[in-house]
C-alpha cells in the first residue's frame, strides 16, 4: 500500500481534479494489485496473489480514498457492492468489477425459508407476506439497496466467506465466518444464515460435551424475538433430566445451566430454565435427605414459579419431613414462622397445621426431659396457641401429659412451685389427669 502511496505522489495525484484523482487511484490500484477476479475472495488474498472480488476490491479502495481525504460511499445491492466517490459533489461512480458476481444468489427455497424465519420472529408479518408475496418480502428484506459504512463492507467478507462454507456444507466453518460478519454487521439475513448454519451442526450430535452445549445455546440466543422460547426450555429439561436426574454429573450441569442462563433472550426463558434448575436440584437433595439444601433450591424454584402444583407438592412433602424428623437448621418457632410468611400454599393446610402441632408436641417433651425449662416453657407456649386454633390430632390426654413431663423436670429442680403451676395449666386441658391432680393438690410449702 506504501508502494502505492508513494507511486500516487509522484504522479502529482493531489494536484489532478477530483474526477482525475479517482481515475488514477482507480487504474493504478487496479493495475497494481488485482489480477484475478473470484466470486469469492477476501482481503488478504488481494495482497498475497491478486486475487479480489467485488467487497474486496472496494476495500482496497476505501483505503486508498481515505488516504487521499476523498469524500465517498458504499453502495449496497442485493448481490452486489459498488463505490461512490465525491457523493455530494462530482458522484463519480467507482465499479470495480462485475456487477453480477461477488455475492450469494439465493434459489426460491432459500427465500421461501427466509421469509418463514422473519414471520416467525415477527420481523414482518403474514398481512406483508400476503399483500407482497415471498419474493415482494425478500427483495425488501434481504441485502437491501443501502449505503454501508467501512465496517460493514468489511463484515461481508465474512459474509461472503460464510455463505462459501455452507454452500459447501462445512458448516462449522460457516458458523464461524457468519459470528465474525454478524459481529461487525448485525442484519437478519447474516443472523439467519449464522442459525441455519448452527442447526445443521446439531444434527446427530448427543450433547455430552460443552462445545456442543454451546452450539446449542449459541443457536437459541441468535433467534429473533421470541421464537423458539418453548423449545430452548424444553431442550433445558431434556438435558436436565440426562445430566442431573439419569446419569448425575453436577458439575458439568450446572456449567450446562449457566450456558443457557447467558444466552436467554427474555425474562420468560429465564424464569423458565431458572425453574427447572432448581426445582429439579431440590428434588435430588430431598431424596438424599439434604433437608436445607433441598428447601434452598426448591425456595428459589418457587420465585420463580409460586403457582407450580409439582412444586408445592414436593415442598409440602420436604416441610411435612422436616417437621416430622426435627430437620431444620433454625429453632423450630423461627422456621415454622418463616414457612407461614414465605409460602402462602401452607396457609389453611391441615397436614401443615397437625404437623407442626406434632413438632411442638416432641419439641416441649425432650426440653423438659432434658431439663431445658427456658425451651419447653416457649414450645409449650406455641403449641397452645396452636391448638386454640385447631386441636388437630393432638388429643387433650397429649396435652395433660406435656403438662406432666413439665412438672417431672420442676420435681427434679425441687421446686414444688413450678410443678403446681404446671399441673393446674395441664388440668385445663386433661381434667381427668389422675396424676396431675395429686401434683395440684400438694400442700403449700410441701418439701421435695
Amino acid at each position: 500500500m506504501q508502494q502505492l502511496y508513494t507511486a500516487l505522489d509522484l504522479a502529482k495525484v493531489r494536484d489532478k481534479p477530483l474526477n482525475k484523482q479517482v481515475k488514477m487511484i482507480f487504474e493504478m490500484a487496479h493495475r497494481n494489485f488485482l489480477k484475478k477476479y473470484e466470486n469469492i475472495a477476501s482481503f488478504d488474498q488481494i495482497m498475497k496473489t491478486g486475487t479480489y472480488n467485488c467487497v474486496s476490491a472496494t476495500a482496497l479502495y476505501v483505503l486508498v480514498l481515505e488516504h487521499y481525504n476523498i469524500g465517498y460511499e458504499i453502495k449496497q445491492l442485493p448481490t452486489h457492492v459498488y463505490l461512490v466517490a465525491d457523493p455530494k459533489g462530482s458522484h463519480i461512480m467507482v465499479e470495480t468489477t462485475d456487477p453480477a458476481g461477488g455475492y450469494f444468489m439465493p434459489d426460491p427455497k432459500f427465500k421461501k425459508s427466509y421469509v418463514e424465519y422473519l414471520q416467525k420472529g415477527k420481523l414482518v408479518s403474514e398481512e406483508d407476506v400476503r399483500t407482497k408475496g415471498v419474493e415482494g418480502v425478500f427483495n425488501e428484506q434481504f441485502r437491501a439497496d443501502k449505503n454501508i459504512n467501512f465496517q460493514q463492507l468489511v463484515s461481508l467478507q465474512y459474509y461472503n466467506e460464510g455463505v462459501k462454507q455452507y454452500e459447501e456444507q462445512a458448516y462449522e466453518k460457516a458458523s464461524k465466518a457468519f459470528q465474525k460478519a454478524y459481529r461487525l454487521y448485525p442484519n437478519h439475513e447474516t443472523r439467519y444464515l449464522l442459525t441455519s448454519s448452527l442447526a445443521q451442526q446439531l444434527e446427530g450430535i448427543n450433547y455430552d460435551k460443552m462445545e456442543q452445549i454451546e452450539l446449542l445455546t449459541n443457536f437459541y440466543a441468535m433467534q429473533p424475538g421470541d421464537a423458539f422460547r418453548d423449545e430452548f426450555a424444553n431442550d433445558f429439561k431434556r438435558l436436565t433430566q440426562k445430566h442431573l436426574l439419569e446419569k448425575p454429573d453436577t458439575a458439568f450441569y450446572n456449567k450446562i445451566y449457566a450456558a443457557f442462563k447467558g444466552t436467554a433472550r427474555d425474562s420468560v426463558s429465564m424464569k423458565d430454565i431458572g425453574y427447572v434448575y432448581h426445582f429439579h436440584n431440590g428434588r435430588v437433595q430431598a431424596m438424599n435427605n439434604q433437608y436445607p439444601k433441598a428447601m434452598e433450591y426448591l425456595t428459589k424454584a418457587y420465585g420463580f414459579n409460586p403457582a407450580s402444583a409439582e412444586l408445592t407438592g414436593v415442598m409440602k412433602s420436604v416441610i411435612y419431613d422436616q417437621l416430622n424428623r426435627n430437620r431444620f437448621s433454625e429453632d423450630l418457632s423461627k422456621t415454622v414462622e418463616q414457612y407461614q410468611k414465605n409460602f402462602s400454599f401452607l396457609k389453611g393446610d391441615q397436614t401443615f397445621h397437625n404437623v407442626c402441632l406434632l413438632a411442638y408436641a416432641r419439641a416441649v417433651q425432650n426440653a423438659f426431659s432434658e431439663d431445658k425449662r427456658t425451651e419447653g416453657k416457649k414450645m409449650l407456649l406455641s403449641l397452645e396457641a396452636l391448638y386454640k386454633q385447631n386441636k388437630g390430632d393432638i388429643t387433650d390426654r397429649m396435652m395433660g401429659e406435656l403438662f406432666l413431663v413439665a412438672c417431672q423436670s420442676y420435681y427434679r429442680a425441687k421446686s414444688p412451685a413450678g410443678m403446681k403451676e404446671y399441673a393446674k395449666k395441664g388440668l385445663a386441658y386433661d381434667p381427668r389427669n389422675e396424676h396431675l391432680k395429686q401434683v395440684a393438690a400438694m400442700p403449700a410449702g410441701t418439701k421435695l
